[in-house]
């Protein structure tokens, strides 16, 4: 996950035993996302916008001295300050989306035009991919936003907005949040079965990779599925 974000969550949980830390998400997140085509009907970019939970929503806004009065409200300079709160990206971070065609995974750029707001009690920010090539016009597609190590759990929500063609419609899966637990703990027991004393289990990670991920399942024009 993001620099930034992971040692800001680390200071609240040192007081957590190592299981109990380690036992659940850590940041919870509703993602949005919109589709951007050009004007050839082309997909160019995905705006993804995420929400996150109240929590760790309260510890960014403590963290960066935000709402001192604790009204909820932020005023200009407050917002100016939020901005890019979650932009400081590892250098080798995908952003936790995906996308593949019949064709294989679907190449993203780096982020751009970060924007953050603090309303109803989370944060709520956005930026843009850009796709490193446009996808042709009825290319069917797949779109997945999820964490392989399970650090943030990701509810995507649908269907999405479509900027630039209206023949586009979309299928949402739920996926299966039971599976992606059952398969975290199982390889978070089989991680801490190899560490050699309480410092190395304290920093085991996993990797469940797509496990009981949701997806939205994208088509265009005279694109079919199956």
């Amino acid at each position: 996950m993001l620099v930034q974000a992971r040692a800001l969550i680390l200071s609240a949980l040192l007081a957590l035993p190592p299981l109990a830390a380690a036992a659940h998400p850590h940041v919870y997140i509703d993602s949005k996302l919109e589709l951007i085509y050009d004007e050839t009907g082309r997909l160019s970019a995905v705006a993804v916008e995420w929400s996150y939970d109240e929590l760790y929503s309260l510890l960014i806004v403590t963290d960066l001295g935000l709402d001192p009065d604790g009204d909820g409200v932020l005023d200009y300079d407050e917002r100016t300050r939020l901005q890019g709160f979650d932009a400081d990206w590892e250098p080798d971070f995908d952003g936790r989306l995906y996308l593949t065609t019949d064709q294989g995974p679907v190449e993203l750029l780096g982020p751009r035009s970060f924007e953050a707001d603090y309303r109803d009690g989370r944060i709520v920010s956005r930026h843009l991919r850009p796709l490193s090539s446009p996808l042709p016009a009825d290319a069917a597609l797949q779109l997945q936003t999820y964490d392989p190590e399970f650090y943030v759990d990701f509810t995507l929500h649908g269907p999405p907005r479509f900027l630039g063609r209206d023949d586009c419609r979309a299928a949402l899966d739920q996926g299966n949040p039971d599976a992606a637990r059952a398969a975290y703990r199982a390889a978070l027991d089989a991680a801490l079965l190899e560490a050699t004393d309480d410092a190395e289990a304290e920093l085991v990670t996993v990797d469940i990779g797509g496990a009981g991920a949701g997806a939205l399942n994208v088509i265009c024009g005279s694109a079919t599925t199956g």
